[in-house]
C-alpha cells in the first residue's frame, strides 16, 4: 500500500486578498532572518559561555553553551513557521480576522524573542550593536508607521461605517465621483494615528514648538475632514478652517526666511519684519509668513485634486514624503535638530505606504477631506531647515499643475475655482484613455518616484532646469489629453 502525504489545503486567493496579514508575515520572516544572520556575524566573537535565558548578574547555574543559542533560533523560526501556516489555514477557511490576530500575534512574539536573542549577543560578544544612522531614522519610523496604520485602518473602517462616514454615490452627488458602491471615508484619521502613535515614542513632541504646530495643525486638518465626511461643510468655513490650520502651524516657526535661487542670490524675505518683546524677543517676518501660509494652504489643496481614484493619493504623499527625509539626511552632520523632522517625514511615508494597501484598487477606504493633513505636513516639512520646497514641487509636478489648470478652467467658465469637475488628469486617463484605475495609480507611482530620484540626484542650476523641463513636458501631457477629449467627444 503506498504511502500518500497528505498536504493541508490552503486557499491562496483567500490568502493573497488579505494584504495585512501577508506583509505582517514576510516582516516576521525578515525580523527572523536579520537575527540570524546577525548571529551567525557575531558568532566567533561570542563566548563559550552565555547567559542564555536571562540577562541578569552572571552565576553559574544561569550559564550555556554559546552552541544552545542556535538551537533557541531554530526552535524560533520552527514556532514562526508553525505560527504563520495556522495562520495561512485558518484564513483559507474564510476566518480573515482570525487570520490577522494570528499574524499580529506572532509578529509581536517573534520581535520580543529577537530583540532578547539580540540582546545577549551584543552583551557577550563585547561589540555593540550600532546600526547606520538611516536605518534609526528613517527605515526605523517607516515601519512604525506602516504598522501602526495598519493597525489603525480597520478600526477606522469600523468607526466610518458605525458613525456614517460613508460615501455612497446614490447619495452624495459629485460631478468628480467614480464610486459605484458606497465606501467608508475617514482615511485621514487613519494616515493621521498612524504618525502620531509612533511620533508619542520616538519625537520629542512636548519640547518641539515646531512639532507641536505642525501636529496640531493636521489635527485640525483631520477633524474638519470628519466634519466634511460626515455631512458637507460650506466652503467657506472649510476654507477659514484649513487657514486656521495653517497659521497656528506658521506661527510655530515654520516660515519661509528666504527662497534658494540657483542662479544667483537666495531671495531673502525676511526684510520686513516686526519684533514682540514677550518673555524673550520673537520676530515676525510678513513676507516669510505670508509665503509659508500660501505655499501649505495651496499644498494641502493640489495634493488633494490627485485624490480622486484608487491608490494615487497614497503614492503621492509616500514620495514626497522620501524625497524630504533624504534630502534632509544630507544636513544632519550640520544641524543635528534636522534628526527630528526627518523622523516626522519617515513617519508620514511609512503611514503613506500603510494607507495604499486599503486604498489601492479597489479601495476599502477613503481619504475623505482629512487628506489635506498630509498636505499641511509635507508642506511644512519642506520648509523646515535646507529649504526643500523645490524639490518637493518636482515630486508633486503632476498634480501642481493639473490643479492649476483646474482652476483656470473653472474661472474661465465663471465657476468657484474648488468646485469639482470631470476633467482632472486621472479623469481623462478612466474616461477618455481607457486605463484602468490600476494602471492609472501605477502611472502616478511610477512617475512620482522617478521624480524622487531626480530630485535626490541633482542640485542647483541641473534640479531647476528639471522642474522647467518637466513642468513643460507635463504642460504639454495635460494639454495633449485635453485635445484628444476634445477630438473624440462628438463620435464618442
Amino acid at each position: 500500500m503506498a504511502f500518500k502525504l497528505k498536504l493541508p489545503k490552503i486557499n491562496l486567493l483567500l490568502i493573497k486578498n488579505n494584504k495585512a496579514s501577508l506583509i505582517l508575515n514576510i516582516m516576521n520572516l525578515a525580523v527572523s532572518l536579520s537575527t540570524i544572520s546577525y548571529v551567525y556575524y557575531s558568532f566567533s566573537r561570542i563566548p563559550q559561555i552565555i547567559p542564555l535565558f536571562y540577562s541578569m548578574p552572571w552565576g553559574d547555574y544561569q550559564l550555556a553553551p554559546k552552541n544552545s543559542i542556535q538551537g533557541v533560533l531554530i526552535a524560533g523560526l520552527i514556532l514562526l513557521i508553525t505560527n504563520i501556516v495556522i495562520s495561512m489555514r485558518v484564513q483559507s477557511a474564510g476566518n480573515i480576522q482570525a487570520g490577522k490576530f494570528y499574524s499580529a500575534g506572532s509578529f509581536i512574539i517573534n520581535l520580543v524573542f529577537n530583540l532578547y536573542i539580540l540582546r545577549i549577543v551584543v552583551l557577550t560578544s563585547h561589540s555593540e550593536l550600532i546600526l547606520p544612522v538611516w536605518i534609526r531614522i528613517i527605515v526605523f519610523p517607516v515601519l512604525l508607521a506602516f504598522i501602526t496604520t495598519l493597525a489603525a485602518v480597520p478600526l477606522v473602517i469600523k468607526i466610518a461605517k458605525k458613525y456614517g462616514f460613508m460615501d455612497d454615490p446614490l447619495i452624495h452627488k459629485h460631478p468628480a465621483m467614480l464610486l459605484t458602491k458606497p465606501v467608508p471615508r475617514a482615511g485621514g484619521l487613519a494616515y493621521f494615528l498612524g504618525i502620531l502613535v509612533p511620533a508619542l515614542f520616538i519625537l520629542p513632541i512636548l519640547s518641539s514648538q515646531r512639532i507641536i504646530g505642525i501636529l496640531i495643525g493636521a489635527a485640525i486638518c483631520v477633524v474638519v475632514g470628519l466634519r466634511d465626511d460626515k455631512r458637507d461643510m460650506s466652503p467657506y468655513t472649510r476654507l477659514f478652517l484649513q487657514i486656521l490650520a495653517v497659521f497656528i502651524t506658521v506661527m510655530s516657526g515654520i516660515i519661509l526666511v528666504y527662497i534658494p535661487n540657483p542662479f544667483g542670490e537666495a531671495i531673502k524675505l525676511d526684510g520686513l519684519k516686526y519684533v514682540i518683546d514677550f518673555m524673550g524677543e520673537h520676530k515676525v517676518y510678513y513676507l516669510g509668513v505670508l509665503a509659508a501660509v500660501m505655499w501649505m494652504w495651496w499644498s494641502m489643496n493640489f495634493m488633494s485634486f490627485a485624490n480622486g481614484t484608487d491608490g494615487v493619493y497614497a503614492g503621492l504623499v509616500s514620495a514626497a514624503s522620501i524625497v524630504i527625509a533624504v534630502l534632509m539626511l544630507g544636513s544632519l552632520e550640520t544641524d543635528p535638530q534636522a534628526a527630528v523632522f526627518i523622523k516626522l517625514a519617515t513617519l508620514s511615508a511609512g503611514a503613506g505606504l500603510g494607507m495604499a494597501v486599503f486604498t489601492w484598487p479597489p479601495q476599502k477606504l477613503l481619504w475623505g477631506f482629512g487628506a489635506t493633513s498630509a498636505g499641511l505636513i509635507i508642506a511644512a516639512l519642506s520648509i523646515v531647515g535646507s529649504t526643500k520646497v523645490a524639490t518637493t514641487l518636482l515630486v508633486l509636478m503632476i498634480p501642481f499643475l493639473d490643479g492649476m489648470f483646474a482652476i483656470i478652467r473653472r474661472i474661465r467658465r465663471g465657476q468657484m475655482p474648488f468646485w469639482g469637475d470631470r476633467e482632472h488628469l486621472h479623469h481623462l486617463l478612466l474616461e477618455k484613455f481607457g486605463w484602468s484605475k490600476t494602471r492609472v495609480a501605477v502611472f502616478y507611482w511610477i512617475t512620482a518616484f522617478l521624480l524622487v530620484f531626480v530630485g535626490i540626484s541633482t542640485q542647483g542650476r541641473v534640479r531647476a532646469l528639471s522642474v522647467a523641463t518637466i513642468a513643460a513636458l507635463v504642460v504639454l501631457g495635460i494639454s495633449m489629453a485635453n485635445i484628444f477629449k476634445k477630438a473624440r467627444a462628438p463620435g464618442q
